[in-house]
């Protein structure tokens, strides 16, 4: 009986092993923090995955070789740090090899700094681990128990920030001093140093001043132009060319000379930004859905993906449908189809009709256009459609007639691909429930 059991236990971790892939292979990996080393930018997110780019506009995608999701990464003593899910830490070097190192805890590390001396790694239930080189860890034990979600080095000290209104501040990374705020709860996400004041960005647009880092206020009378964006969550903060640049939730970014006054732009994206840094001369910020934007000034910014469609320019003949696709291109090397997300607008509906969002269906001689709405951006994709001639009917009942088959053979060619796909997994299966079984019956004799 407990053979049965844990063959179908057994059978499950497999099935889950063997299908999670597929089960996330339609989407882009979410971007939860990103470092610049002097060379080039390091940016790490879910499952593992990783990419690297020197210029902040070609990327290359690759992993950690976990399916752990990394919340940190940073920068020092000649090598990345990047820290996760469940207590894991990575180093590379050159952000594409990384090797795995044992922090010691099994619970999630949020943030993680680096200052040339040390490291210091902070995250859930009030866990601090410093490091002498980002391989080998130890515990400080700390009396609170909040989430700490983000450790800065500034000013010749750490700060840590997080949930319930707590900040923390040390010189060394090993006495911690918690600093008390009662003006709110509201949790707090990044830090940063301009030269003459400590800022803080948090939750629904919580952002307070430190002259010191001890004696914080909270700024009662933020301005902004958008009374509609005093809920948003602020993620990230940086000081650049003389001003602060925040960003965050619906790909909120703001600006601000003084910290108080706050101009935003709300037009480049809507997906949320998670992290921003900088080499000195652009800004670039991640986060999710793949989300990655890029700025010169802080005030004029880029989407970096780009939307095309499944054909430059869509040829119809009267009462002919043909499949509509719409693709979002990301600078990593990664298409995916978003047909079923988009929005669209047909220019003149008296020659065709877009029904569902992906089959064009051509109803009269003509020409059109189809507006393709996703992301703050847009795409127009011209249509024409022909009205068929008496002396090329026979024609173009050819041409139907192949473009059917050619449709035929295409999703004869997709079944038996993943009739493979799934043949290959059940091998798999099989051959690992085997060697299991075979283990269980030596051992049982033993």
């Amino acid at each position: 009986m407990k053979r049965i059991f844990y063959f179908f236990v057994l059978m499950a971790l497999l099935l889950n092993c063997v299908f999670v892939f597929a089960e996330n292979a339609d989407k882009a990996p979410q971007f939860y923090d990103i470092a610049f080393n002097g060379e080039y930018y390091v940016a790490v997110g879910e499952k593992g995955s990783v990419i690297t780019s020197r210029d902040g506009l070609d990327w290359s995608l690759g992993s950690v070789g976990s399916d752990k999701n990394l919340y940190g990464v940073t920068w020092g003593l000649n090598k990345f740090v990047a820290a996760g899910e469940e207590g894991v830490i990575f180093t590379s070097e050159d952000g594409k090899n990384w090797t795995k190192r044992d922090s010691g805890i099994s619970s999630d590390i949020y943030g993680i700094e680096g200052n040339g001396d040390k490291f210091i790694a902070v995250g859930d239930m009030g866990k601090i681990l410093v490091s002498p080189d980002g391989i080998r860890w130890s515990r400080i034990r700390m009396a609170t128990m909040e989430v700490l979600k983000k450790v800065k080095w500034v000013n010749g000290i750490f700060l840590v920030v997080g949930e319930d209104k707590i900040i923390l501040s040390s010189d060394d990374g090993i006495s911690w001093e918690q600093i008390n705020i009662d003006h709110s709860d509201i949790a707090f996400n990044d830090v940063v140093w301009n030269g003459k004041e400590y800022l803080i960005v948090g939750n629904k647009m919580s952002i307070l001043t430190s002259e010191d880092g001890v004696s914080w206020e909270y700024s009662d009378h933020l301005e902004v132009a958008d009374k509609e964006l005093t809920d948003k969550n602020l993620n990230s903060i940086l000081w650049y060319k003389d001003k602060f640049i925040a960003a965050g939730q619906d790909g909120i970014i703001m600006f601000s000379v003084d910290g108080t006054t706050w101009t935003e732009e709300m037009e480049v994206t809507k997906k949320c930004i998670m992290s921003l840094s900088t080499d000195g001369d652009m800004l670039v910020g991640v986060g999710k859905d793949g989300i990655i934007v890029v700025s010169e000034n802080g005030e004029d910014w880029e989407n970096l993906t780009k939307l095309t469609a499944g054909e430059k320019q869509y040829t119809l003949l009267e009462n002919e449908e043909k499949s509509f696709q719409v693709l979002m291109e990301f600078p990593f090397n990664m298409n995916l189809d978003i047909t079923r997300y988009i929005e669209w607008e047909v220019s003149d509906e008296n020659v065709i009709r877009l029904e569902k969002g992906n089959v064009i269906k051509a109803l009269n001689e003509g020409k059109s256009k189809i507006k393709v709405f996703y992301d703050e951006k847009t795409l127009e994709v011209p249509v024409t459609v022909e009205k068929p001639r008496d002396d090329i009917s026979d024609a173009g009942e050819n041409v139907n007639k192949d473009r059917e088959e050619k449709d035929i053979r295409q999703l004869q060619k997709d079944l038996l691909k993943k009739i493979i796909e799934v043949i290959i997994r059940l091998t798999i299966v099989i051959i690992l429930t085997f060697i299991i079984m075979h283990f269980v019956r030596k051992t049982k004799k033993k």
